[in-house]
């Protein structure tokens, strides 16, 4: 008799526990219910406006007369479909291998550390047509991008070969060859538009009047082409 009235007597908070939980999981999703529409989709954009790009690069990159200057350069629209905050370190006539002609511009490893400092979570690197021997661009294509990944280990690095402006397409050029072999090596992900052909046939028409640079529409479409790649980067 003992023992069944400890039963009994024991069986009251289970019972009242029950109810308990009966109660929270109704309050729960009550204010599930009740949530505004679209709540996630605001945190997920939150959590994308929080996420930094870094884009190094040429004139290709930085803008030109032609076109892709500001808010008008594949960069920029990159990051605003995307939603990520942008640094660009665009400068004319620099690569992997050269400053350019202009005084105070830097070729792609003096700029390495700039990049690093930014702490950015996705950073692209362009280019570039401005290198023109494949050895010495390889040499330093291995310099810059394993001191990116050695700096950023935690970013997520896309390598875009040098942009061309062939109307026709080429089967390969030397210096993208080389830096592929590089981002390979790293290894990054590499995109190269001389395989994908950008900037031939139709898409010639977005190539300014100098024939080399593209317009502000030839950025739109290098953004259609980059968005779904750093997309795919970030699990989008």
């Amino acid at each position: 008799m003992a023992i069944s009235s400890r039963s009994r007597r024991s069986a009251k908070p289970i019972r009242q526990s029950g109810r308990t939980l009966v109660v929270v999981l109704m309050a729960v999703l009550t204010c599930l219910l009740s949530a505004p529409a679209g709540a996630g989709s605001a945190s997920a954009d939150a959590t994308r406006s929080s996420l930094r790009l870094f884009v190094m690069g040429d004139s290709i990159a930085g803008g030109s007369d032609e076109g892709g200057y500001g808010s008008h350069g594949w960069p920029a629209l990159v990051a605003a479909r995307l939603g990520l905050t942008l640094t660009l370190d665009g400068e004319g006539g620099t690569g992997y291998t050269t400053a350019g002609p202009q005084p105070g511009r830097r070729a792609y490893p003096q700029r390495v550390d700039d990049a690093v400092a930014a702490a950015p979570d996705v950073v692209i690197v362009e280019g570039s047509r401005n290198d023109l021997d494949p050895t010495r661009s390889k040499a330093a294509a291995v310099d810059t991008l394993r001191r990116l990944r050695a700096g950023l280990p935690h970013a997520r690095i896309l390598v875009i070969g040098p942009i061309y402006s062939d109307p026709q397409p080429v089967a390969s050029r030397p210096v993208d060859d080389a830096v592929a072999a590089v981002a390979d090596e790293v290894p990054l992900p590499y995109v190269s538009a001389v395989r994908r052909a950008w900037f031939t046939g139709s898409a010639h028409q977005f190539i300014g009047s100098d024939g080399v640079h593209p317009t502000d529409a030839g950025h739109v479409y290098l953004a259609d082409q980059i968005s779904p790649e750093v997309s795919r980067l970030l699990g989008y």
